[in-house]
């Protein structure tokens, strides 16, 4: 899955555990509709932790009629922290994908830690470059990749960064629902394609739909490289 980095693609990793603590101690608990807008693009800063469902980062795509998700953020991270560290606008669009649950927090109460305490301000300055990376990683699998790899390659990624062990003989579901739009949002394809690849991985019994409920085969993950593991 990974090609240059240790950071997995498309899922950034989770929060410091310190960072988390500063969610729950000063964040107040938010409800964000499906397709409702946490962030536009030159608003002023503001941050976000996921505590349920998964929110993405868009980019606005003026050459492609279909959007693209620069990063899918689940349960666990946090959203616009650039931003806020960097004190610079950042042109994507935040939106929820299904419903999701967020704490909201004011910024500066992660950059006065971070200005007191020099040690969490160099985690947090690592944790944020994991973060970039993880975006690097995915916009290269998007530009170096077979679809059908970018795809399967995803499905596995959601596996592991839900922590869902893989079983090698029952069906594994993925843990979280997308439309095929919505999967061709993070992979770089059209829902025509995405459908076209599930069709032909259905006709194969790598996998099943029942709905948005997306259950794979462990044969559909075999031989993926992994420069990390391999």
């Amino acid at each position: 899955m990974r090609q240059i980095f240790k950071t997995h693609p498309w899922i950034p990793p989770k929060e410091l555990p310190e960072t988390q603590e500063l969610f729950r101690k000063y964040g107040v608990p938010g409800s964000i509709r499906p397709g409702h807008l946490l962030k536009g693009k030159g608003e002023p800063s503001k941050l976000y932790f996921i505590t349920k469902g998964a929110a993405a980062y868009y980019v606005a795509d003026r050459y492609k009629s279909h959007q693209s998700i620069l990063s899918l953020l689940i349960s666990g991270c946090s959203a616009c922290d650039l931003s806020v560290i960097t004190g610079d606008r950042v042109n994507v669009t935040t939106r929820a994908i299904g419903p999701c649950e967020v704490l909201i927090m004011q910024p500066h109460v992660l950059t006065d830690l971070m200005r007191s305490n020099s040690e969490f301000a160099a985690r947090e300055a690592a944790h944020v470059t994991r973060k970039q990376e993880c975006s690097l990683e995915a916009m290269v699998a998007n530009f170096t990749l077979e679809s059908s790899e970018r795809l399967r390659r995803f499905l596995k990624v959601l596996l592991i960064n839900y922590e869902v062990p893989i079983s090698d003989s029952d069906w594994n579901r993925i843990p979280l629902d997308l439309t095929n739009e919505q999967y061709g949002a993070v992979v770089n394809l059209t829902r025509v394609s995405v459908s076209r690849i599930f069709s032909d991985w259905i006709n194969k019994e790598l996998l099943y739909k029942s709905g948005r409920n997306v259950y794979v085969k462990a044969k559909l993950f075999e031989n993926i490289y992994d420069w990390w593991t391999d």
